[in-house]
């Protein structure tokens, strides 16, 4: 992994507070060094070069939820089938604050590419999320190349 650690692709402060142990089995590291090298890191390099393009400062990315065992995805009222306990998908949060830059880079860098989803996140009423959702494979390893928006608690397809 060149631009993630494991243990920033693992942590969670729920884990942490609750005494849950969220070490990936070794499969389920695998797919997390799989995602990171066909997907995280890959789409960091090239955002790297749009901000510096664009002059958008760091293109450092926070991963805000990542690697979630099972019972660590229970806890956090995780969706039953989330390929967050498989570890092939993270929420991230661009650190330079241009989550709505980030989002339509994300949508263009993906086009023609192999994914399972991109979802914008707890969008407000421009359209911007507060994270975005991006996993490689689903829990069956399917890549679904799905593009969603959640506002309001409700999914729908990405629009502009």
């Amino acid at each position: 992994m060149k631009h993630f650690t494991l243990a920033e692709l693992t942590r969670s402060d729920t884990a942490l507070a609750r005494g849950l142990d969220n070490t990936p089995t070794a499969e389920h590291r695998a797919n997390i060094e799989m995602t990171a090298a066909q997907l995280l890191d890959p789409l960091r390099e090239a955002w790297a070069l749009r901000c510096a393009r664009e002059q958008w400062g760091t293109p450092a990315l926070r991963v805000s939820s990542g690697y979630r065992g099972f019972r660590l995805n229970r806890a956090v009222s995780g969706s039953t089938t989330s390929a967050h306990c498989v570890g092939y998908a993270f929420d991230l949060v661009p650190q330079n604050g241009r989550l709505a830059e980030f989002k339509q880079f994300c949508r263009s860098w993906l086009a023609g590419r192999p994914f399972d989803q991109l979802i914008s996140e707890d969008e407000n009423g421009a359209g911007v999320p507060r994270w975005l959702h991006i996993g490689y494979k689903n829990r069956r390893g399917g890549q679904r190349r799905q593009m969603l928006s959640m506002r309001g608690g409700r999914y729908q397809a990405m629009t502009a």
